[in-house]
């Protein structure tokens, strides 16, 4: 794939789209798929989305009903996935009607990420399952980036596969799905701490991606948050403590005047065993 098929493309995620076509972003694609099938093993439902950039391998997942949302209609020409074309801070699926969300590398795609965020919590159900694919901002994998801006400025900068768009940090999209609601389960990190063109080197270098993993992790290249949307449901609590009454109670005042006209009148008992009713003509 040439560099004039990357600079031309028309949305951030058709040129990291692209980008995981090539050999060095198809590495990365496996590696990304595995972890977003691992972090899935566990979850249950009927309908999966994915939304974003398409990867060239499937991940691995036990929901079989899945729907692939992308910007483009080339994005959407080899996969295999019910394909959707639509805007990612508009998607035409039904409300809380997904139980697996996978958005990747959609925050990067607009300067408004807080739009597609809503756009995403209202379409996942309750107790479902969003995971969130971006670009580390602070780590060498953006070194390339920030040299450009630097030295040609952002409007004359001719980003090119993971390049494009706005990079999230980890933390701050942690932020936001906490406002929202959401539980992170945690943030998953990966693609190792500089990137390189060679496959092979790519292949050789998992042992040390596999330790700066689990030490070195703010400075790998990718994160993927798993998080899960949690509703509570209100619970009306009656007070513990009761007002006086201010008007007395009517349905215990009738009962007293019935129980007092129904009173048997007195009687007086006469000498020979019999009694007499005092009241009787």
């Amino acid at each position: 794939m040439r560099n004039d098929d990357l600079v031309h493309a028309r949305y951030p995620t058709e040129l990291i789209s692209r980008w995981y076509n090539t050999p060095m972003g198809a590495r990365l694609a496996e590696d990304l798929a595995a972890c977003l099938g691992r972090l899935a093993d566990d979850a249950f439902g009927y309908h999966a989305v994915m939304v974003g950039a398409v990867l060239p391998c499937e991940p691995r997942l036990r929901i079989r009903a899945r729907t692939q949302v992308a910007a483009t209609r080339e994005e959407l020409a080899e996969t295999p996935l019910m394909a959707v074309q639509a805007d990612f801070d508009y998607l035409p699926i039904e409300t809380e009607s997904a139980d697996l969300v996978i958005a990747l590398h959609v925050l990067e795609s607009t300067r408004e990420p807080h739009e597609i965020m809503r756009e995403l919590d209202r379409i996942i159900r309750p107790e479902g399952r969003v995971m969130i694919v971006g670009v580390n901002p602070v780590s060498l994998w953006n070194l390339k980036k920030i040299g450009q801006q630097t030295w040609q400025g952002k409007d004359k900068m001719a980003q090119s596969g993971y390049l494009a768009g706005q990079h999230r940090a980890a933390w701050r999209v942690v932020d936001w799905l906490r406002l929202l609601g959401y539980d992170v389960q945690g943030v998953e990190h990966l693609g190792g701490l500089c990137p390189t063109t060679r496959p092979r080197f790519y292949d050789k270098m998992r042992p040390l991606r596999t330790i700066s993993s689990k030490w070195l992790w703010f400075m790998q290249g990718f994160y993927v948050i798993d998080a899960v949307r949690r509703v509570s449901t209100p619970t009306a609590i009656r007070p513990a403590f009761r007002l006086p009454r201010m008007i007395p109670n009517k349905t215990r005042a009738t009962v007293a005047n019935q129980t007092t006209c129904q009173t048997t009148p007195p009687s007086r008992q006469q000498p020979g065993g019999r009694s007499t009713n005092l009241f009787k003509k």
